[in-house]
């Protein structure tokens, strides 16, 4: 323990430690202000360019195509779909919650509403004897999306959570913060703090490491567990400060609030509190493995550029699969990123799910510990002051 607190505080106490910590956590902090600068897309001017959409349908589908038994029932129900995306504009426009308080029995509710119009949308696929189904359908969400909007709207009505008029709530901006962390950001900041300081500190300190009284695989590990610590340290610190500064801007959103999830090529919807704590949970597991191969890179090619550029390079490594078949989903390269699993971009290889990216971690912890073993044996330890290690 007394060695492990000493490493650590050497490593803190270098400078250059110092600022990319400091750096690291004034991004994520701060990273709720700079997101609420971004110009986006209001719902509410989405369901006013649904509602546009379904007038021009009614102008570009004949008259004749509407006056047999089908057509009657399509535009009986575009013509409620034109009454919803109304009442839904002014729900949303009024920023408070699923109705207005007040007109309850005037504008209903808008995930009973949205639920209809999805049924509704689901029987334009239906009706095969309408003659304008074709242009019909060319206004339409694909099914696929139809059904994800239901399972939303469901998960909404079973949860009594309220719809979110606000694309910069706090629960939105910590799911976007989440998935950045999570994507190549967390192995360009594994390969950074892994890229130099154990391959210096064998230069600089030669006589305590040489595998007397501990190992060098000992010393690799434990740097490896010092970093991962300082890193998530920080990150989660600043997610919370980011969270909360948030919060003081804007009262609205919920962390019960439903973001998409594959399970295998199925979505599935959780609220965002459970998908932050398993994206980063994941995130934390498969960043152990980097940071570890990052330290030991350090020591192989001594050099600062290329150990990150390797690193870096790795996370690309799944976008070869899209090229060559990755002869199944259980190959663990496949697992590499994570947010390609966790929004289904890797459906179409297979059951393609967690279960099989955590099994996919400890597979690449152990492939790490095995190369290691085999590279400590063969690296030479013979530079400027150095001399190889006697086993």
């Amino acid at each position: 323990m007394r060695l492990f607190r000493w490493e650590t505080l050497k490593v803190v106490r270098d400078w250059k430690v110092r600022i990319l910590l400091a750096a690291l956590l004034l991004f994520v902090a701060t990273y709720s202000t700079l997101y609420q600068n971004r110009t986006i897309q209001l719902p509410v001017d989405e369901t006013i360019a649904q509602y546009t959409d379904t007038q021009n349908l009614f102008r570009a589908i004949p008259e004749a195509h509407f006056e047999t038994e089908t057509g009657q029932d399509i535009y009986d129900r575009l013509a409620r779909q034109q009454q919803i995306l109304g009442m839904q504009r002014f729900i949303l426009s009024e920023k408070e919650g699923n109705t207005v308080e007040g007109l309850e029995e005037i504008v209903s509710d808008y995930v009973d509403q949205g639920i209809e119009m999805a049924e509704n949308q689901l029987y334009f696929y239906k009706a095969d004897d309408f003659e304008s189904q074709e242009l019909l359908l060319s206004f339409m969400p694909s099914e696929a999306e139809i059904n994800n909007r239901l399972k939303f709207l469901n998960y909404l009505d079973e949860n009594d959570v309220a719809i979110d008029w606000n694309p910069m709530s706090p629960s939105l901006v910590l799911h976007a913060l989440v998935n950045i962390i999570a994507g190549v950001f967390i192995y360009i900041i594994a390969a950074i703090f892994g890229a130099d300081r154990f391959s210096r500190d064998q230069e600089n300190n030669w006589s305590i490491t040489q595998g007397l009284p501990y190992t060098w695989k000992f010393q690799w590990r434990q740097r490896t567990v010092i970093s991962w610590i300082l890193i998530w340290a920080t990150l989660i610190i600043g997610v919370l400060i980011s969270y909360f500064v948030s919060r003081l801007s804007t009262d609205t959103g919920t962390l019960m609030y439903p973001v998409q999830l594959y399970a295998g090529e199925n979505a599935i919807y959780i609220s965002i509190l459970q998908y932050v704590i398993m994206t980063l949970a994941l995130a934390m597991a498969l960043s152990y493995i980097i940071i570890k191969l990052s330290t030991g890179l350090s020591w192989v090619f001594r050099n600062i550029y290329l150990t990150i550029t390797i690193v870096v390079a790795i996370f690309f490594i799944p976008y070869i699969f899209t090229v060559v078949s990755p002869l199944g989903s259980w190959n663990p390269f496949l697992y590499l990123q994570l947010l390609p699993v966790l929004e289904g971009e890797w459906a179409e290889v297979g059951d393609v799910n967690i279960t099989k990216m955590l099994v996919a971690i400890v597979l690449l912890y152990i492939l790490i510990e095995i190369l290691f073993h085999f590279i400590f044996k063969l690296i030479p330890t013979r530079t400027g002051r150095l001399e190889r290690r006697k086993n």
